[in-house]
């Protein structure tokens, strides 16, 4: 048998790659099994293999590197469409005579049930520990370095001495799971399920926000570089707007305008005389309403415009801010923007649109047609 390399375990993608295969082969026996074992490569089953760049071509080397020197897959690669296509580009992988028992030996995976299925077993045995229902529980192996399946049904079942206690999901994380306040970060749904009657405080939104000395508008920042110069007056043209930091807004719009759901905080600056005006607004107290137009400027990009997107749903005046965004979307069409793939923004979706006429009509289809993006901070950055 051959001995693993030396940096096996240090490779995540690697080693679920080989843990796949090991999971297909537990599923049916050999007899049952039509064709080999195999995985195609593309951008669903190795995402990090299609991200251009040396990370994606050292990782195919280690994946050719199993074939060569350990003699665990054989590799068929495709000509692919387009010639500038790396040669991996539609390979396709299937186990080499004796590779099986390699990985096997590699991952201390003995023939016999998969993680997954073994993980299943073991929610069904502690079923009757949980009020509600356990099939998100069972849907994904949920796996916590060092800790046995057991270990990690034990910590969701002690959730059941904090049901009325009132925590947030945060607290409760630390509480439960070993100290990791962000463990339960994306499991609120699943923890519902499990638990319908548990309590579940909110965290409350931070939103720091400047108060000019006249109000004129409000203009939401996406980015700290350009809410910070904009506060000290650069672009001069924000000198009478209420300056709003709305980064991370995307995903915690729906409860922004709700007092128990936001945290608002003040530049030590501010006009403190306006913020009873502007909170009358903000939570819309006996439907509030002002004369103030309000603005969005941030990154023009998918995520920007999904930003724009979310607080549209929330505050229904807002629209993309063309001082803003207009010097940035000449920079876009003279070819000077930069590839998703160059700042790590491949996975950034396209929102459709966002209710804004500016975004949905110019905005958005600039960015498609380039197919590249500006940061904000490109623009009003010199010094006053």
């Amino acid at each position: 048998m051959t001995t693993p390399p030396a940096w096996l375990n240090d490779t995540t993608e690697i080693i679920e790659l080989c843990n796949w295969f090991i999971d297909r082969l537990n599923e049916k026996p050999a007899s049952a099994r039509q064709k080999p074992v195999g995985i195609t490569l593309n951008e669903k089953t190795i995402p990090d293999l299609f991200v251009q760049g040396e990370a994606a071509d050292h990782l195919w080397d280690l994946i050719k590197s199993l074939k060569e020197d350990h003699q665990v897959f054989h590799i068929r690669e495709k000509n692919p469409k387009d010639p500038f296509s790396p040669e991996y580009t539609r390979a396709r992988l299937t186990l080499q005579c004796g590779g099986e028992e390699i990985l096997r030996s590699w991952l201390h995976r003995a023939k016999g049930l998969s993680p997954l299925q073994t993980w299943r077993k073991a929610v069904a045995e502690n079923r009757h520990r949980f009020p509600g229902k356990t099939e998100k529980l069972s849907a994904h192996h949920i796996a916590i370095h060092g800790m046995k399946n057991e270990n990690i049904i034990d910590a969701f079942a002690s959730l059941a001495d904090y049901q009325q206690a009132g925590l947030s999901l945060r607290q409760l994380g630390s509480r439960c799971f070993f100290g990791d306040s962000k463990f339960l970060d994306n499991r609120e749904e699943l923890i519902h399920e499990l638990y319908p009657g548990l309590h579940i405080i909110p965290r409350p939104v931070m939103v720091n926000i400047f108060i000019p000395a006249t109000v004129h508008g409000i203009l939401f920042i996406e980015n700290q570089d350009s809410y910070t110069r904009a506060i000290a007056g650069n672009p001069a043209i924000c000198k009478d707007r209420v300056l709003v930091y709305a980064a991370g807004f995307k995903s915690s719009a729906t409860r922004i305008r709700q007092p128990d759901g936001v945290s608002l905080h003040y530049h030590c600056t501010s006009n403190s005389t306006m913020q009873k005006q502007l909170e009358a607004w903000w939570f819309a107290f006996a439907q509030q309403k002002n004369d103030w137009p309000v603005f969005f400027w941030g990154d023009l990009d998918y995520s920007g415009m999904g930003i724009l997107k979310a607080l549209k749903q929330r505050f229904n005046e807002v629209r993309a801010w063309s001082p803003g965004y207009k010097p940035m979307l000449k920079i876009l069409q003279q070819q000077k923007g930069h590839q998703p793939a160059m700042a790590d923004k491949q996975a950034q979706q396209d929102p459709g649109t966002t209710g804004c006429e500016f975004a949905d009509e110019i905005l958005l289809p600039a960015i498609r047609h380039e197919k590249k993006f500006v940061d904000q901070e490109i623009v009003f950055g010199e010094c006053m």
